[in-house]
């Protein structure tokens, strides 16, 4: 098979670059989390550095796009083709609009899309001496190395690369940039339980592995907010024998990584995340209990357009020139005064109501059989909506139980005095349908000393401040991006609006966080509040402050962004940057302080 275009781009100023302009750049990846269009550009202009002359020769090569490492039909190989062919053309568009006049851009597609295709050294005249970049499409990344790993493909990628070409590669492409590659999630596993033990298919040896010259010191992950995968990073991390670095990149962004030692260059639409699992000890500690990862200490850093760096070598990021020491009191802003009235908050127990250590805490903090829960709905739809619910989570407690319902504009009214009652549980779904009104008289009730459940978008209004947003919205036919605009547009400052919270707490908190991808609001929450704390509740997690003490419940982890001794900054692209955050990670049992 063989497969040629050639763009040509005429002008009057011409390129004057020696043959050994290529190697006196050094080596380069360009890990680009996903996407074409809002990239491409940073591409284009990194390839015509690379090249050695008056011609810009770029390879296409689609590894990832097969469904089969080893046949390939007609039918698919003519779909293949098409495709791939399209984003060849890209690509030549890219070139030619950084490309100076009088430079032209040779932008060629190798078809190689299974592993006689790699195996074939006809294939290598797609990789010439003065090739200035390589880019690699998106698709499968197992796939992929299954196609390349050992071949003479490889071979000339690793050489081209050593000479000076840049080796770059979306999504699927972007995986394979680091030796110890991230395959995808094993079994049923997903984003909503990415911090479970066995979660991650982390191909880590020599017969499973990306490229072979490709980076040792971190993992590469892709899509990273669009699709939530930082949980999928952190437990790759945790790994045993894993590099205890992680690069993360958005989708519609790019970086850098100059000599396997400098992040840089990041560009696009959002930005890129460092997790450093190294500089504290946090990978070589962290364990599993309950089938969930518990972490602690991680180095958060997120870069985003601009003057922006990280030292892989170092582990140093260029916004504060050293790393932290973290404060040994840090969590103390957890333990509530020994004689405050318990309170719990969890991310959302809709879907995991018998039995939840949460509904059964409270009950026991409310008396048991001898006491008198008030459950309480909120935020709701419709009425009838709201009932259900409150009636779900009444059965479930298994104790003495009174429901009410609040509609969407209306006050909850608690019975007068003491009423009688010894606890409250209030659940709600939807944080932009609530307001501090509406559950004033709760937070009093909990002032008195009544033993208090929030949970779901009423966990949210236990802080000073809240996210007032709703649930990540469903894509649809009309608004196929409203999903993906709504997750990644968290990142950019004054997307995300806050409202006043029930001050419970002295900080504040996201729920349903990894189920709904509400990273950008946990980010937004810890970056701009004044306490610059930020707790992350997920479906089935809960966090009880009680006694002096805070501890961890339920079935998934509890996540704490700490930015109080973190450097802030803003990409051009008004993204939110940091340095020397900390990120931990909080197994169901485990106390966040206290006993």
């Amino acid at each position: 098979m063989f497969f040629r275009r050639l763009i040509v781009v005429s002008g009057g100023l011409l390129l004057m670059a020696s043959a050994s302009m290529a190697q006196d750049n050094g080596r380069l990846f360009m890990p680009i989390g996903g996407g074409y269009a809002d990239t491409l550009p940073a591409f284009g202009a990194a390839a015509v550095e690379r090249a050695s002359g008056d011609v810009v020769k770029i390879t296409v090569l689609p590894i990832t796009y097969a469904t089969d490492a080893e046949t390939i039909s007609a039918e698919e190989l003519t779909e293949n083709l098409d495709a791939a062919e399209g984003r060849r053309e890209q690509v030549a568009e890219a070139c030619a609009e950084a490309a100076p006049e009088g430079v032209t851009c040779d932008v060629q597609l190798a078809p190689v899309f299974v592993r006689t295709d790699a195996l074939n050294e006809e294939n290598l005249a797609f990789f010439p001496d003065d090739l200035a970049a390589v880019y690699i499409l998106g698709g499968d990344q197992t796939i992929a190395m299954k196609v390349v790993a050992g071949t003479p493909i490889e071979s000339a990628l690793q050489a081209a690369y050593e000479r000076g070409a840049l080796i770059g590669g979306t999504s699927a492409g972007l995986s394979v940039q680091s030796r110890a590659m991230i395959g995808g999630y094993l079994g049923d596993f997903g984003p909503e339980s990415g911090l479970n033990a066995g979660a991650v298919d982390l191909w880590n040896s020599d017969e499973q592995r990306g490229l072979a010259f490709g980076l040792t010191n971190v993992i590469l992950e892709q899509h990273f907010w669009e699709r939530g995968r930082l949980p999928r990073l952190l437990n790759a991390l945790a790994q045993p024998d894993a590099p205890r670095v992680g690069v993360g990149v958005d989708t519609y962004t790019a970086a850098q990584i100059r000599d396997e030692t400098l992040l840089t260059g990041v560009a696009g639409l959002y930005n890129a995340i460092v997790l450093d699992a190294e500089t504290l000890g946090s990978g070589g500690n962290a364990r599993f209990e309950n089938d969930i990862l518990s972490i602690k200490d991680v180095l958060f850093h997120l870069l985003a357009p601009g003057e922006f760096s990280y030292d892989l070598t170092t582990r140093i990021p260029s916004m504060s020139g050293s790393v932290i020491e973290p404060n040994a009191e840090r969590f103390a802003d957890f333990a509530l005064p020994a004689d405050t009235a318990p309170l719990i908050v969890a991310g959302n127990l809709a879907d995991a109501l018998p039995g939840h250590p949460a509904l059964v805490r409270l009950s026991e903090l409310a008396g048991g059989a001898d006491g008198l829960i008030v459950v309480l709905a909120a935020g709701y739809a419709s009425e009838d909506e709201a009932r259900a619910a409150a009636d779900a989570y009444a059965a479930a407690l298994g104790t003495p139980t009174m429901t009410l319902i609040a509609s969407p504009d209306a006050t909850i009214e608690l019975p007068p005095g003491t009423g009688g009652y010894s606890g409250i549980l209030v659940t709600a779904p939807d944080q932009s349908a609530l307001t501090t009104d509406v559950l004033r008289q709760v937070a009093a009730a909990w002032r008195s000393g009544k033993a208090l459940l929030l949970d779901n978008a009423a966990a949210g209004l236990a802080g000073a401040v809240y996210a007032a947003q709703g649930p990540t919205p469903e894509a649809t036919d009309d608004e196929p991006d409203a999903d993906v605009l709504a997750i990644q547009n968290a990142f950019l400052q004054g997307t995300t609006p806050f409202a006043e919270g029930l001050g419970l707490l002295p900080f504040a908190v996201e729920p349903r966080l990894l189920d709904d991808y509400r990273w950008g609001r946990l980010v937004a929450l810890a970056y701009e509040q004044d306490a610059r704390l930020a707790l992350g509740l997920s479906a089935g997690a809960a966090v009880e402050f009680s006694g002096g003490a805070a501890r961890a419940l339920g079935t998934n982890g509890v996540v704490v962004l700490d930015l109080r001794q973190a450097s802030l900054g803003l990409g051009t692209n008004n993204a939110y940057t940091f340095a020397n955050g900390l990120l931990d990670v909080f197994a169901p049992g485990e106390a966040l302080v206290g006993g």
